[in-house]
């Protein structure tokens, strides 16, 4: 297995919140992980969406312009080759929607990212449905995200 820090955002590309995250999170799964609960996951790969040919910075001002915030409170995920996501974004009608499009990417060759996918209930009005994967639809996430990437003249690619 290659390692994460081969394939991994140069560390000033990655914002302080996916830094403190890619820090803290793996300790407090371990610690939350024989209670029966989880501060990271395995990015399903049902949830990939395309890749697009941005840089984090350049990705991060189209996320912007589609309305997406980041989102300091998801689990990391962790690609099945090891990656930890490059950043979590998150977008909601309004702070209580009940639902949210939730997205991480993951750095890829050169300038590009894998963007994945899904739908859930947001956690800011359903904590707990939320925190256990209830409404959780890979396939309206995936849908709606290549959606707003067409709409927005963001092209992407599915390898």
């Amino acid at each position: 297995m290659t390692s994460t820090d081969e394939l991994s955002a140069p560390r000033e590309a990655l914002d302080l919140t996916t830094r403190v995250r890619r820090r803290v999170l793996p300790t407090l799964h371990r610690v939350k992980k024989p209670l029966g609960g989880f501060a990271q996951c395995t990015q399903h790969p049902a949830e990939y969406v395309g890749t697009v040919q941005r840089g984090l910075g350049e990705f991060r001002t189209d996320l912007e312009a589609m309305e997406f915030a980041p989102e300091p409170i998801a689990s990391l995920k962790i690609h099945n080759d090891g990656r930890q996501s490059a950043g979590s974004w998150v977008k909601r009608e309004s702070p209580l929607s009940t639902w949210q499009l939730h997205i991480a990417l993951f750095q890829a060759s050169g300038e590009s990212l894998e963007v994945f996918a899904h739908r859930e209930y947001s956690w800011l009005r359903h904590p707990y449905k939320h925190y256990t994967g209830e409404g959780w639809d890979k396939v309206s996430g995936v849908e709606r995200m290549r959606s707003l990437l067409q709409n927005h003249g963001v092209s992407f690619r599915i390898e």
